[in-house]
Formats: structure tokens, C-alpha cells, sequence
């Protein structure tokens, strides 16, 4: 999903200000986030912004990145989307590593009715200073209803889990598109990535811990990632 594609979904009225303004006030709309990370600060992912390439910092780290997303549509029957990126991150310890990832997913049509031969899947591996892999995927997918995506980081022992969030803060109503993902070690949410508004934001373990660096590099692929849910 891009981000122009966030903000125009993802604005939501703050009942305050509506009232004292009217409509023209809102605001992004903020990510539930589980109780173990409520009190938790995030940090923003600085820099991302909607181009193809550019630069970002996170904390005491900084990293490059390239990215882009293609549609082949075959006489208006079938889609075939693809979403690459690749990334550069060196920490605050200066550890490096690089990321590739690839998105691909498959949409066909006759009338009104759609369907997912191929519903998405995001597929990353990262070299250098810890090496690993990542699945993510739509466990399925029904025209109208929620784009979720759910699936698993794996490297040197630490297994994370991964879950997309479609509830905001002050609302009953979910989203169909995520607006972000909790990360989860054994069962328990350890981390957080929010897409909307104008910058990711990141809840992470401290440094000390031996997940901060995994969750810090599935949270960037899943910030970078162009989501074809984001044009519903």
C-alpha cells in the first residue's frame, strides 16, 4: 500500500473536534495495539515516504532502500501483481544487512465476480549480519471483507510470528486494508509496525534484547512493502 493510498483511507474524525469544527477536522487514525505494547513509545521510521527509492533512519540507524510494484492485466480478466524491494540497514552497532523481498499475487474476473487464483504472499531473505527469511501471506480472501495477512520471520533460532491489525483506536468499525502488523514471540506481542500517517512508526524490544534487531528487520520490509490491498 502506498502511502498517499493510507492517508486518503485511513483519515479519521476525532469526535472533539468534530464537534467544535465540523467535518474538516481529522486526524490519521492510530493502530490498536495490543495491552503488552500500549504503554510501550514508538519510534518513527523517518524518511520512507512515497518514492521509488531514498533513504530512512530509525533510531540510531539508518538504511537505503528501492522498491517498485507492476500490474499485468490480461484483457481486463486477469491481474497479475508483482511488489519488489530491496533494502540496506546498519544499526546503531553498525551491524549491516540487506533485504530482498518480493510480493506477488493474482486477481481474475468474469462479471462482477472476483477471485484470487493466486491470493498475495511476500516473500523476503535477508543477508549479512543475520541471515533470514520471512512468509507472508493471505490465508484467503473474499470480495469486501478484511486483507489479512498473517506469517512467520525465522533466523538463528528466533522464530517471530506476524499478524496485520484492521482496528483503529476509538472504532468498532475494522479496516479491509492493514493499517499494520503486531510481531509476536511465543505466543506473546513483542512488536508493532504502524503504516498510516506520514512516517511508519515502530514499537520494538529494547536493544539489549536478542529480538530487537529481528522484529527492527520484518517491520521494514513490512513499512517498505507497496500491498496491492491498499487500492481497495
Amino acid at each position: 500500500m502506498t502511502p498517499a493510498a493510507r492517508l486518503a483511507t485511513l483519515l479519521v474524525a476525532t469526535p472533539a473536534l468534530a464537534a467544535l469544527f465540523g467535518c474538516a477536522a481529522v486526524r490519521p487514525a492510530a493502530m490498536a495495539l495490543p495491552a503488552e505494547l500500549a504503554a510501550a513509545v514508538a519510534e518513527p521510521v523517518a524518511g520512507i515516504g512515497s518514492g521509488r527509492s531514498g533513504s530512512f533512519v530509525l533510531g540510531g540507524g539508518q538504511g537505503r532502500f528501492e522498491r517498485g510494484r507492476d500490474r499485468l492485466d490480461l484483457f481486463e480478466a486477469v491481474s497479475f501483481d508483482r511488489a519488489r524491494t530491496r533494502y540496506t540497514w546498519v544499526g546503531a552497532d553498525g551491524r549491516r544487512s540487506q533485504a530482498a523481498c518480493l510480493g506477488r499475487q493474482t486477481t481474475a474476473s468474469v462479471g462482477v465476480a472476483v477471485a484470487q487464483p493466486r491470493p498475495f504472499t511476500f516473500e523476503c531473505e535477508w543477508s549479512g549480519a543475520l541471515p533470514a527469511r520471512m512468509t507472508v501471506s493471505a490465508p484467503s480472501w473474499i470480495p469486501g471483507s478484511r486483507a489479512e495477512r498473517s506469517g512467520r520471520f525465522s533466523s538463528e533460532g528466533v522464530e517471530l510470528e506476524l499478524r496485520s491489525v484492521h482496528r483503529v483506536q476509538g472504532s468498532p468499525l475494522e479496516l479491509e486494508a492493514p493499517i499494520g502488523y503486531v510481531v509476536s514471540h511465543a505466543g506473546r506481542p513483542v512488536g508493532a509496525i504502524e503504516l498510516n500517517g506520514n512516517a511508519p512508526r515502530l514499537w520494538r524490544p529494547a536493544p539489549t534484547s536478542p529480538l530487537h534487531e529481528p522484529v527492527t528487520l520484518a517491520a521494514l520490509a513490512l513499512a517498505l512493502l507497496w500491498d496491492p490491498a491498499g487500492d481497495s
